[in-house]
């Protein structure tokens, strides 16, 4: 699992993002999230959240995407 730590150190993401994301990941809900859903599932969801937020797509939700960030980096602490 030293691939999602790697994966998460390329990412470039927006400050405030990643700063909701790690308050999020100290939540149960997070938590459950991660346990929900296989980490692959979860990086695919987040990087098509990432290619809508970049391209201004009417369907990006930025709350959708705290969450599967922050479901990400509990996995990650997991691991870790």
């Amino acid at each position: 699992m030293s691939d999602l730590i790697s994966t998460l150190t390329q990412m470039h993401r927006p400050g405030l993002l990643l700063r909701a994301a790690r308050m999020a990941a100290l939540t149960g809900d997070a938590e459950r999230r991660a346990r929900r859903r296989p980490v692959g599932a979860l990086l695919a969801e987040e990087d098509k959240l990432n290619a809508a937020r970049l391209g201004g797509g009417l369907g990006y939700s930025p709350t959708r995407h705290v969450e599967v960030m922050s479901a990400i980096l509990c996995a990650a602490r997991s691991v870790s």
